[in-house]
């Protein structure tokens, strides 16, 4: 017998002398290595899932409805008030009638075990048919989740039924079969926080040790890649827009991009790029991190533990004060972007960047950096809040009413993306138009001159000069942004 199959059966006798039991079956993950993982045969299996539904279905009726379900949970010991019940009769509700049969029931199970095995085996490095304290530990660090030796003890305490030290697959299952939400480490984790309480007299509260959140740098990082790669390839849409904002006159788009291209050739529409990849991937990482802390800090200020039962309020006042936040660090930055895309020097040549920042500092003095901050906040609040809010809602109804509870793809959070942005963009487009003629003009007293002349000389169209590239640009930028950002936050097991 080879040395490597010898050793192979040693370490599997091993682990089932501590009730682990080793999956060596080759091939993709099906049903069958569920069943070897929990040594059931499919007719065990099948009456398990059968007496688990009459469990539920205490009525006898044939079919599962929130009350009967929320009433299941509650005699499992698992919080009510984290609205399970509702997310499992949605998950499992597969033709939306609002009653859970029997198939419908059976089809979550079998989902939902192939899932948990998926993601056990993942973190069960070793291979041994159980979870290590330590593999625990290393999977929750690669999600950008610290705890420390007395969380992780809880954790794999709560979970081993048997205390043998160590998490087996049926324990692994039973304890998040009835999950309704995505298994990702990061969302196990949280799970883990609400059904983990104490029962301290008047209150239940979640042991402090238990409550952390993931590194607020993979956010960051995602917010930043996703940024600056919808800027750049969308750069020569955000030159032309600018160039037709600051013209006080008739603005035609043709001879804007003819006289764009005889100043600079091809390069001459990506002028200011580099200086806007500085500006937004900072812009990007500060606005999506802030808009996922608030979005923690006001679920858990009503009293909420699930971000999935937030409202369209809620993520309208996180989008608005995130986008506040990240454009007022940034503004001097935008506005010497600005000045550099509409700057007409002799021969098409333009100043350093250091030399432009240089020369505004010293005829116009600091204050002229927040030239448009008012114009540009009371359009940013509402953009970034309708953005946000709209992406995510459009995303959650895709969801629930087109993928019936599976991951949106590409596609679906282009489209989400798509017309996220084109809303917020058309509803606060005045107000850019507003702060980019500050900013490229000094000759402007205020924000109330700016729209009194606009209004005089030019009548309402004025206020919407450059939106048709603005459009152009923001659709394909915000479908890109949230593509990524959506792509790095799996990368970066962010869920």
């Amino acid at each position: 017998m080879p040395m490597e199959e010898e050793a192979m059966q040693s370490k599997e006798k091993a682990g089932r002398r501590n009730g682990c039991n080793p999956v060596t079956k080759g091939g993709p993950v099906s049903m069958d290595h569920v069943l070897l993982a929990l040594g059931e045969t499919k007719e065990q299996r099948e009456l398990r899932i059968r007496s688990l539904f009459n469990f539920f279905d205490t009525a006898s009726i044939g079919y599962l409805d929130y009350t009967l379900i929320e009433a299941a949970l509650s005699a499992l010991q698992i919080p009510s008030e984290y609205k399970y019940a509702k997310d499992l009769l949605n998950v499992c509700d597969a033709n939306q009638d609002g009653r859970v049969d029997y198939q419908e029931f059976k089809r979550y199970m079998d989902d939902k075990e192939l899932e948990l095995y998926c993601i056990f085996q993942a973190i069960d490095v070793e291979h041994n048919g159980c979870i290590l304290p330590e593999e625990l530990w290393d999977a929750l660090v690669r999600a950008g989740i610290e705890i420390d030796d007395e969380e992780l003890a809880r954790f794999v305490e709560r979970v081993d039924k048997d205390n043998n030290g160590v998490i087996t697959f049926e324990e692994w299952r039973d304890f998040l079969l009835l999950f309704p939400h995505e298994a990702t480490i990061e969302n196990i984790y949280h799970y883990l926080e609400r059904v983990c309480l104490v029962d301290i007299g008047e209150q239940t509260v979640i042991p402090e040790v238990i409550s952390k959140h993931v590194h607020a740098s993979r956010y960051l990082i995602a917010g930043a890649v996703a940024g600056a790669t919808s800027r750049t390839a969308t750069a020569p849409l955000d030159r032309l827009k600018v160039v037709l904002q600051v013209q006080t006159k008739q603005a035609r788009i043709m001879p804007a991009i003819r006289d764009i291209f005889r100043e600079g050739g091809l390069l001459g529409f990506f002028r200011g790029n580099g200086l806007n990849v500085l500006k937004v991937a900072p812009e990007s990482a500060i606005r999506f991190y802030t808009y996922e802390m608030l979005k923690n800090f006001i679920v858990h200020a009503n009293g909420e533990e699930d971000q999935a039962n937030i409202g369209t309020a809620t993520r309208l006042v996180s989008g608005g004060l995130a986008g506040a936040v990240a454009q007022t660090v940034i503004y001097p930055m935008d506005l010497v972007k600005t000045r550099i895309q509409t700057y007409a020097g002799e021969g098409g040549r333009i100043p350093s960047l250091g030399n432009l920042s240089r020369e505004i500092w010293v005829q116009e003095g600091s204050r002229a950096f927040y030239r448009g901050l008012v114009p540009s906040l009371l359009g940013i609040v509402p953009y970034a809040g309708i953005d946000l809010a709209a992406y995510e809602t459009l995303k959650d109804m895709s969801k629930k009413y087109i993928l019936h509870d599976g991951e949106p793809g590409p596609l679906v959070q282009l489209g989400c993306g798509t017309v996220s942005g084109a809303l917020g963009a058309t509803c606060v487009y005045p107000l850019q138009v507003v702060r980019t003629r500050m900013q490229a003009h000094t000759a402007y007293k205020g924000m109330g001159d700016v729209f009194r002349r606009t209004f005089q000389h030019e009548g309402l169209r004025g206020f919407y000069k450059g939106i048709f590239p603005n459009l152009l640009k923001v659709v394909p930028s915000a479908s890109i942004t949230y593509m990524v950002y959506e792509s790095m936050k799996k990368s970066l097991d962010l869920g």
